[in-house]
């Protein structure tokens, strides 16, 4: 059983008449920040993902390294490639977490604008299918989810009509793909930075994912062709606080490691906005680098700070 409501995309999309559906979307913004999200990705597209991940990360520690942030031609550059076992700091007191990744994000060759430009990958005989598999994956969940959930999104802020359109075409996304290990895989306490997080997650048993809810940890376990979707901090601030960008964390203690395929997603980095009622404006790209900037210095992300 899970606390979290349930929200359906394709009820979404149709919901023009009754609203229903965007009512409990509304609902599920400002109570809870999270909410299980029925999504209509291919399963398949989701399983080969996963399987070629693991397959990556199973190579020689050298291998990968290879891939790291060092090689990747992109500003900042801990922005794309493989980052080691307790390479990152999402919470101070919490020290580097258990778990290694490696991150990408939309190709644009040759683009030199922050968190832009091409991610440097391992080829298909060194890594069957992995940067096939995670590129299909953005673009299904680029194609089926992000405008529509982002536009109702918007709709609900009571932003001008096209807002969404205009200030994500494209959106600025980092993808990411973790595996934390069985024997006790962590990420620490925090909040994500941006507009929403998509999360597609292996159907484990184990209740790794634990979000912060009536003043206590709450588990949030896998459902079946549900992704979960969290709030950002750009969203509350663009709902003038309205809406909950929810702190969360990884407790991973299962019998096998968990793969964990997040979607961070952004306005355009050359937007500046402003929230509907002008109390909060930003830039985005501003704000994205300010992060990253906090992040290399191990002093955690979003709002962990502020989190005991």
């Amino acid at each position: 059983m899970t606390v979290l409501p349930k929200i359906s995309l394709a009820k979404l999309a149709a919901d023009t008449t009754s609203n229903e559906e965007r009512a409990r979307l509304r609902l599920a913004c400002e109570e809870y920040g999270f909410f299980y999200l029925e999504h209509g990705i291919p399963k398949e597209h989701i399983t080969e993902a996963i399987r070629a991940s693991r397959h990556f990360f199973a190579l020689p520690q050298s291998t990968k390294e290879r891939y790291g942030h060092a090689a990747q031609d992109v500003y900042p550059a801990t922005a794309r490639g493989y980052s080691p076992l307790h390479g990152e700091v999402l919470h101070p007191e919490d020290g580097p977490d258990p778990k290694e990744m490696f991150d990408l994000g939309i190709e644009n060759e040759g683009d030199q604008r922050p968190f832009t430009g091409r991610t440097n990958f391992p080829d298909d005989v060194e890594a069957p299918g992995f940067a096939r598999s995670l590129l299909a994956l953005q673009a299904a969940v680029l194609d089926g989810v992000v405008p529509q959930l982002g536009s109702a999104l918007a709709e609900l802020l009571d932003m001008e009509q096209g807002w969404f359109q205009r200030h994500f075409s494209p959106p600025t996304v980092l993808q990411r793909v973790i595996r934390y290990p069985s024997s006790g895989g962590t990420a620490g306490k925090h909040t994500d930075t941006g507009f929403f997080t998509l999360l597609l997650q292996e159907e484990l048993p184990t209740r790794s994912l634990q979000v912060w809810f009536q003043e206590r940890w709450t588990p949030v376990p896998s459902l079946p062709d549900s992704l979960v979707v969290n709030l950002g901090d750009m969203l509350q601030v663009l709902s003038d606080e309205r809406f909950k960008s929810t702190p969360h964390q990884v407790a991973h203690s299962g019998p096998t490691d968990r793969i964990s395929l997040p979607f961070f997603v952004f306005p355009n980095i050359d937007a500046r906005l402003t929230s509907r009622q002008g109390r909060q404006a930003f830039s985005v790209a501003e704000v994205m680098l300010r992060n990253f900037k906090s992040l290399e210095a191990g002093d955690g992300v979003g709002r962990a700070r502020e989190l005991q």
